[in-house]
């Protein structure tokens, strides 16, 4: 005969069982949730230069704010982290994996040596990082900036392009840089930074033979020495500085991106954890305030404010992540940022373009 404990036990099994049977019955009678839209403050499409960039600035400088950052391709890590050795550029910068694979186009002009004949030039691999880190995780790590006479040019265009003088884009440069070039003479200062957070580094080993051959030879043919193609001039030969720390390549992403990732909280802020409370949260937990990077998402298109169609108004984003297809919004005052690199993010734009032409048609 069984004790009324044991009974007890066996009463309270039954119930559970038949509760759950009746759970497993009704399923499909249950009224499946509504499908929450995804809301950011930032939608930061691109996690390459300038994605990480932005991510991190905006994060630090404005507050109470989250950023969802879009990235094609994979996070910037490896078997055996073959991202980091610098020898190792030349097996991710074409590899399907990281690399979006495009190729310039074949070219005819006319020959430098006889104008009345033409030469091909044949197309070449345009290099383009699809990584977390964008090309800074795939490329070659030569630290170089672009000419002077360059940035001064797009500044004449008008009023507000003046910000694009070299100027603006050197305190830009030197804000961004950590340089740790040993015993800097002041010439050297006045175009670096040394507290920002992406490392630039001499090389760390000493030129092989050739190669001082190579600057002897053009040292004696009239070609001057430059120890800093960063700096007052860019001509000459010398010696680059990498983007490097410790001998290892250091992205974008390993200064940015990683900086910008330390920083979760909540707003409102969470009250103290209470006894009794079944998620040991506070009620007033809004949101995170963070940076959510997706990998593996691929851009499909901007999507447009329909009531303000004249006006180009984006207001989220339809992309292609974990095997189907998904939509984020922006909060009201939000931004849509597109940072795909000189080619996606045009291309980006020609979606809309396409598809408004589409229409008319």
């Amino acid at each position: 005969m069984l004790s009324d404990f044991k009974m007890k036990e066996l009463n309270d099994d039954a119930e559970i069982r038949n509760l759950w049977l009746e759970g497993i019955h009704n399923l499909d009678q249950r009224q499946a949730p509504k499908k929450n839209k995804d809301f950011y403050d930032f939608i930061i499409v691109g996690a390459g230069t300038a994605g990480c960039v932005l991510a991190r600035e905006l994060i630090y400088n404005i507050p109470n704010i989250n950023i969802l950052v879009l990235e094609a391709g994979p996070p910037d890590i490896q078997v055996n982290d073959i991202m980091r050795s610098p020898c190792a550029f030349p097996s991710i910068i074409r590899t399907i994996e990281t690399d979006w694979g495009y190729f310039t186009e074949d070219q005819t002009m006319p020959s430098a040596v006889d104008p009345t004949k033409e030469v091909l030039n044949r197309r070449i691999h345009c290099a383009r990082g699809k990584v977390v880190g964008g090309c800074s995780t795939v490329n070659a790590m030569i630290y170089m900036r672009g000419q002077e006479a360059d940035y001064n040019l797009w500044a004449t265009q008008g009023p507000e392009y003046e910000i694009w003088d070299y100027n603006h884009c050197l305190e830009a440069f030197k804000a961004t840089e950590n340089n740790t070039r040993k015993n800097p003479d002041e010439e050297f200062k006045k175009y670096h930074g040394f507290n920002g957070l992406l490392y630039v580094q001499d090389k760390q080993n000493d030129f092989d033979d050739i190669l001082k051959d190579v600057i002897k030879i053009a040292k004696n043919l009239g070609i001057p020495y430059n120890n800093d193609f960063n700096g007052a001039r860019q001509n000459g030969i010398g010696e680059y500085q990498h983007t490097m720390k410790d001998g290892k390549r250091f992205s974008l992403a390993d200064g940015y991106l990683a900086d910008a990732l330390k920083k979760v909280e909540t707003y409102p802020p969470s009250k103290p954890f209470e006894l009794g409370s079944p998620h040991r949260l506070g009620d007033d937990v809004a949101k995170f305030v963070a940076v959510n990077v997706k990998c593996f998402s691929h851009m499909l298109n901007i999507i447009w404010d329909e009531e303000r169609k004249d006006e180009n108004v984006a207001i989220g984003v339809k992309y292609f992540y974990d095997g189907r297809v998904h939509e984020s919004f922006i909060a009201p005052k939000g931004e849509v940022i597109i940072c795909g690199g000189a080619i996606n993010s045009a291309q980006v734009i020609i979606l809309k373009i396409k598809a408004d032409f589409s229409i008319k048609q």
